[in-house]
């Protein structure tokens, strides 16, 4: 063969041994960068810290979650606590709720007012004094309605938290058609509170947060602490049957 088609067999050896070498530079390279590269976050977890896992509460249902661990003291316990309170006399209604301004100032050992101002149990102020010992903070109570056989009514706060009494008062509005209607409500309910409370969580599982005599249906309001709605089940007081339920998810 002669020399110059040597040469160009040569040059064209070589060109195919270049090419190879760059392209197994190219693709080392290659993975050298994409090896190199940070993994990009997606961007739904990295918009919301939040996430899409915990729904934004509703104003209720934040309350709820902020109101009902706070309590350490159970309903029957503050049941019993308020009943002891005034001799004689029945659970009616109650409800957990946050202590009412001036609770502690009037508080008194023999379980009678004390003469100051009455606390509007319908408007608690979440500001007011702290019976737990925490003063500024907020604290929670039992706001009970204890009904004497003549139909007196009584309210009965117990501290959530100690289990103590820390304010108990006759109800000043009743007239005798008032004490009539309560006597005769409870004498007819045969069901105790706690027979109602136990048929409704039959029916709903979480924290029993209140309990009402209504006409002669007890109403007992159970708040699933993994959702926070409230459901009120609606249990005879003559028969223990569940007549009503209704979620409130607001």
């Amino acid at each position: 063969m002669s020399a110059p088609f040597r040469l160009r067999g040569l040059a064209a050896a070589c060109l195919v041994v270049s090419s190879a070498l760059l392209v197994s530079a190219c693709g080392t390279e290659q993975e050298r960068v994409t090896a190199a590269a940070p993994a990009q976050p997606t961007g739904t977890t990295s918009a919301s810290p939040s996430g899409s896992a915990s729904p934004r509460l509703t104003d209720d249902q934040a309350e709820r979650q902020k109101l009902v661990p706070a309590a350490k003291v159970t309903w029957d316990k503050a049941a019993q606590a308020a009943v002891g309170e005034v001799q004689q006399s029945k659970l009616a209604e109650m409800e957990l709720t946050w202590a009412p301004s001036g609770a502690e100032a009037s508080a008194s050992p023999s379980g009678q007012a004390s003469g100051s101002a009455s606390p509007s149990p319908a408007s608690p102020s979440p500001a007011g004094p702290s019976p737990s010992g925490s003063p500024g903070a907020q604290t929670p109570v039992w706001e009970n309605t204890v009904v004497t056989q003549d139909g007196t009514a009584h309210k009965v706060w117990v501290d959530a938290v100690s289990g103590q009494v820390i304010r108990s008062e006759q109800d000043p509005d009743q007239d005798a058609d008032d004490k009539s209607e309560w006597a005769a409500r409870l004498k007819a309910a045969t069901v105790t509170p706690q027979q109602a409370v136990q048929a409704a969580q039959g029916r709903a599982k979480g924290t029993v947060t209140a309990a009402e005599l209504d006409d002669n249906v007890w109403k007992v309001d159970i708040v699933d602490t993994g959702n926070w709605d409230k459901t009120t089940v609606g249990v005879s007081a003559t028969d223990r049957k569940v007549v009503s339920e209704d979620v409130d998810k607001d």
